[in-house]
């Protein structure tokens, strides 16, 4: 809303996008924060696991042997894991623990629902929390505030020149229905392109309208399943 103020944690990344994006600068007051020593110690580490991941999903498009294209898909789904595992663990959240339970029936108490088929609804909670000396939060932190800088701009780039853009503030206003960690659903199909590269807009569902407006994240997973397999018909049919 025009004119709210508030107050929160945010990363370098995200008070950038704020000072400079295209749309309208915000003012921004820094009451604290935390300044990393030089050095990028999540650099080397990174880079290399979204390489063998980008190189691995190739394979698994190319090789000329169905065996090693599905050992190679299956390869390339444990380095994803181990990247974004990786990093979750890091921010020393609480201990997850997950279950199903059959539709119809009452869900445990303090559950956050994962999805859901004709039959069980698959959920997530927390479990205690027990401290581990070589968490580093604040490395989660600062790569979480680039993810969600993304989801609001993030440029395509050949070399050094932009050649495209996307993200929610390249949407029109109004359309944003759901930010996720990692994604957004909109009203409307985007021109953003699909490179095969880790961090691009990959279009993972689309639903034929008029849809109700989702006001629960139950509601949301289960009009994005809808979304996914509409999607998926429509490549079929295609």
């Amino acid at each position: 809303m025009p004119g709210a103020t508030f107050t929160t944690w945010a990363g370098g990344a995200e008070v950038h996008l704020a000072l400079s994006n295209h749309i309208a600068p915000w003012r921004i007051e820094i009451l604290g924060g935390l300044i990393f020593e030089d050095g990028k110690p999540l650099d080397e580490w990174g880079k290399r696991l979204k390489a063998a991941w980008a190189d691995l999903t190739n394979l698994s498009k190319l090789h000329g042997d169905e065996r090693q294209r599905k050992a190679a898909y299956l390869a390339s789904r444990a380095v994803r894991s181990v990247l974004l595992f990786g990093l979750g663990g890091f921010a020393q959240r609480p201990r997850l623990v997950s279950g199903t339970t059959p539709v119809g029936e009452a869900l445990p108490a303090g559950v956050e629902i994962l999805g859901r088929d004709e039959t069980v609804v698959t959920w997530q909670r927390q479990a205690g929390f027990s401290r581990d000396p070589y968490a580093h939060p604040e490395w989660a932190a600062y790569v979480w505030s680039g993810a969600r800088a993304a989801l609001l701009d993030m440029k395509y780039r050949q070399g050094k020149e932009v050649i495209a853009s996307a993200g929610a503030l390249h949407a029109k206003p109004g359309s944003v229905v759901y930010f996720g960690t990692d994604g957004i659903a909109l009203t409307e199909r985007q021109p953003w392109p699909y490179r095969g590269e880790v961090g691009d807009y990959l279009l993972k569902g689309h639903l034929s309208g008029p849809v109700e407006h989702p006001r629960s994240q139950e509601q949301y997973l289960k009009l994005r399943g809808l979304g996914r397999a509409e999607l998926a018909q429509m490549g079929a049919d295609q």
